[in-house]
């Protein structure tokens, strides 16, 4: 029976992999690139952050199209209606990440919906999936509780328990979290002797799990991929956004202090993913359901971009176009059949080289893809799908977040923004991969294919052709 062994390894970059792997430090990783395998680099989406980085690989879709545009998020529309709704706003750091699956639209299907012989661990986006395949539903909300404070290889090593069980079960696909390497690299930066040791701890996971499938006579009909969600670069200063617009002069909503909603008029909300990008949400005319355009926002934006901690803003005109803004220049990004329009109107935003005019998603994933903002144009585009998005979106630059207040423990790695260190993430399957360029969500296509279920919905990624 084929079936398909999923390991995520949430935080991990590229580069820390492939350096732990000629250090001899993860030689069952190098074991599966060996026999057979493939270790390549593959493109996460924006916000480069878990929750909305895992709906690629559940779902088959960009976050915005499945309007899950952050870890947390502020929906204009319906506060405008009911400030008191519970569907005005979200955090899913915390006890509301009980409501990913609720607030993912019915009509749109995750794996667990097409195949039905599967199994989930320490993973929220659980739709479709029997309660009782749910192998951590009861004890995920203290683990990743205590992993996130206190960081640890504890929740990686009953990750590790509850696999090697499933592989004794009728299970299809297995979707498992190894959270460790992210927790650690939040805690003490992404390059420390313990994330090190994350990665060393789940090389020794990997091991028992090749094992166990070599033992079983189920490695030949296996396909096992090892990726992550995000990568990770080290922080060195936290800009408190919440503060810098409390400076500007706006009352301003934002996580944990929700009840502010009730207390004060706010003309504005700030919604932190990763750290390293935000959503910025400001009311027009009294009126929370329009929105905020630009040349209305350019003097904020301008202001912004004058901070360090500030690489990239984005917003939308009158138009409806996307307008990019850096300190190094602003460009136009806007829909057109089967592709986007980029045209730089000064200097390019990104630095980009020769890169204008119609672009297919294609054209701009190859474009792009080694240079420092890989496939920013589609990322941009995607997430201003989403009628969730902010009216401004903050991509932060290298060594700089996005948030410190109510921040514990302190942040000394961050990710979610645009830049390649969260963008590209590390792909390694046991069997030749024959593309060049990949996105992450072109994973969902390439599982369901491989287990022979048809995509009964449209998704954003192509099936990777695999030998």
């Amino acid at each position: 029976m084929k079936k398909v062994i999923f390991l995520l390894l949430d935080g991990a970059r590229k580069d820390s992999l492939e350096n732990h792997i000629n250090d001899g430090l993860m030689p069952n990783l190098k074991r599966v690139i060996k026999d057979g395998g493939t270790l390549t680099t593959a493109v996460t989406v924006f916000p480069s952050t878990t929750g909305p980085a895992y709906l690629p690989f559940l779902m088959g879709l960009f976050p915005g199209n499945c309007n899950m545009p952050g870890i947390r998020w502020f929906d204009k529309l319906k506060f405008s209606r009911n400030k008191g709704s519970f569907y005005s706003h979200r955090s899913y750091v915390g006890i509301e990440g009980l409501f990913f699956n609720k607030d993912i639209k019915k009509s749109q299907l995750t794996i667990f919906n097409i195949i039905n012989k599967s199994r989930s661990i320490f993973n929220e986006i659980t739709k479709g999936l029997p309660v009782k395949f749910d192998l951590t539903n009861i004890s995920k909300v203290f683990h990743k509780f205590k992993s996130h404070f206190y960081g640890s290889h504890h929740i990686d090593n009953i990750a590790s328990d509850k696999l090697l069980n499933s592989l004794e079960s009728d299970a299809q696909f297995v979707f498992c979290c190894f959270l460790g390497v992210d927790s650690n690299s939040h805690i003490s930066g992404c390059d420390s002797s313990t994330v090190v040791d994350s990665y060393v701890n789940f090389d020794n996971k990997l091991g028992l799990v090749v094992d166990k499938l070599i033992e079983t006579n189920q490695l030949e009909e296996t396909l096992l991929i090892i990726t992550s969600d995000h990568g990770h670069s080290n922080t060195h200063t936290h800009l408190d956004l919440v503060q810098f617009l409390e400076q500007y002069g706006y009352k301003v909503f934002s996580y944990p202090l929700i009840h502010k909603k009730y207390l004060t008029d706010i003309d504005a909300a700030v919604m932190v993913s990763g750290n390293s990008m935000s959503h910025i949400y400001l009311r027009k005319d009294k009126n929370w359901a329009e929105k905020y355009t630009f040349p209305s926002s350019e003097k904020l934006i301008d202001d912004l971009l004058q901070l360090d901690a500030v690489d990239i803003v984005m917003t939308k005109n009158e138009k409806n176009q996307i307008v990019i803004k850096s300190t190094r220049g602003i460009a136009i990004l806007e829909n057109k059949d089967s592709g986007l329009q980029y045209t730089p109107l000064l200097n390019d935003p990104f630095g980009y080289k020769g890169i204008s005019d119609f672009l297919t998603f294609e054209d701009s994933l190859d474009k792009t893809f080694d240079t420092q903002y890989p496939d920013a144009l589609v990322q941009i585009f995607q997430i201003f799908n989403s009628p969730r998005c902010g009216d401004i979106v903050v991509s932060a630059e290298t060594g700089f977040d996005l948030r410190n207040k109510f921040e514990f423990p302190e942040h000394k790695s961050s990710h979610g923004s645009l830049k390649s260190d969260h963008m590209h993430v590390p792909l390694i399957v046991n069997k030749q991969i024959l593309n060049n360029r990949i996105r992450t969500v072109d994973l969902f296509p390439t599982i369901v294919d491989f287990l022979g279920f048809n995509c009964p919905n449209k998704v954003d990624g192509k099936k990777l052709d695999i030998n």
